[in-house]
């Protein structure tokens, strides 16, 4: 098992790039003060003063506010109040979130649209969307970003034992109208998957200033391709090199276009259906995809091929199903 684990561990880390070093946490640097009970180089005890949040403790030593949850999982059940004592962590000692029992599972749930009311599966009705973002929230998960998951994935940080990555597919305008709203009530952020034909074409579709709005707010954008083709599905009379080449245009020029109207460097890519074949995944990566996720339902461990990452999409209604669907740990004794 251990040389199974070190094997992806060594895939992953060649698989993806170093567009995501940014999301490594830096180097803290700790001032000794009265307030500091005990310094190592693995972990601080302080004693509150008043007023201090996870955040700001989070900034102080480890130099990253977005690093609170280490300060809150260090400290479970902790209210935060002077003359509390806490523990805050210096090293990332789990950076695959693997221990004696199992390792820790990526979910990463997938939408398409939303409305009032909805008749197809594929369509969220925005007070059932509402409950399940407050289902995540009450139930302390948290909301990740590619750069924190491919970090994950490449053996390099550790991530919130209840990680989510949320994803939408196509590029409609009910995500900004109607899911953007219910996310930003809770504290969230998202991945939107667009096809580059669709953005700004009709009433339904997103346009490309509300995307630079999204990504403003920290919502990340990747590729759902040019025409939301099925990638592995080959046309009546066309060549093997006659398909590649469709396949290519397909991912460089939507590719392309997303670079261009987002200042970005496009390295996510959601498969049209969910379809893929080895030749998809090779021009994917030649295309400069450092993560692809198809709809084949499952978590996602750090050992995971990054360009064959799975997706749940949330079609049922009933929150019994949603919770389901949020596995983050998969028990596997390694002792």
């Amino acid at each position: 098992m251990r040389y199974f684990l070190n094997f992806f561990i060594l895939f992953g880390s060649l698989a993806l790039c170093p567009f995501f070093v940014s999301c490594v946490t830096t180097k803290p640097a700790v001032a000794p003060t009265k307030e500091i009970f005990f310094q190592s180089k693995d972990y601080v005890v302080y004693s509150l003063q008043g007023g201090e949040t996870p955040e700001q403790l989070a900034e102080r030593f480890l130099g990253n506010r977005k690093m609170a949850w280490v300060v809150e999982e260090a400290n479970p059940d902790t209210i935060f109040n002077r003359g509390q004592v806490v523990v805050i962590p210096l090293k990332d000692k789990n950076k695959g979130g693997v221990n004696a029992k199992g390792y820790q599972t990526i979910p990463v749930l997938t939408y398409h649209r939303f409305a009032d009311a909805c008749k197809s599966k594929l369509c969220a009705p925005v007070n059932v969307f509402d409950r399940q973002m407050k289902y995540l929230k009450e139930n302390g998960y948290r909301t990740i970003t590619p750069a924190e998951l491919a970090a994950f994935l490449q053996y390099r940080r550790s991530l919130p034992k209840k990680s989510v990555w949320i994803t939408m597919d196509d590029g409609y305008r009910s995500v900004y109208d109607f899911a953007y709203p219910v996310l930003k009530k809770y504290g969230f952020t998202a991945t939107l998957f667009v096809y580059t034909d669709f953005v700004g074409v009709s009433r339904t579709a997103i346009t490309w200033e509300q995307l630079k709005e999204l990504k403003a707010e920290g919502f990340t954008v990747g590729s759902h391709t040019l025409s939301h083709c099925d990638l592995t599905k080959q046309k009546d009379d066309e060549s093997d090199s006659a398909m590649s080449e469709r396949i290519t245009e397909e991912l460089k020029r939507s590719k392309a276009i997303i670079d261009k109207k987002l200042n970005q460097d496009t390295v996510l890519l959601s498969y049209p259906f969910g379809n893929f074949d080895p030749r998809v995944v090779k021009l994917s990566i030649e295309a400069g995809y450092k993560i692809a996720v198809s709809v084949k339902r499952g978590g996602n461990p750090f050992f995971a091929n990054p360009l064959t990452l799975k997706r749940d999409q949330i079609l049922s209604r009933d929150l019994d199903t949603f919770a389901s669907r949020l596995k983050t740990f998969n028990n596997f004794p390694l002792e």
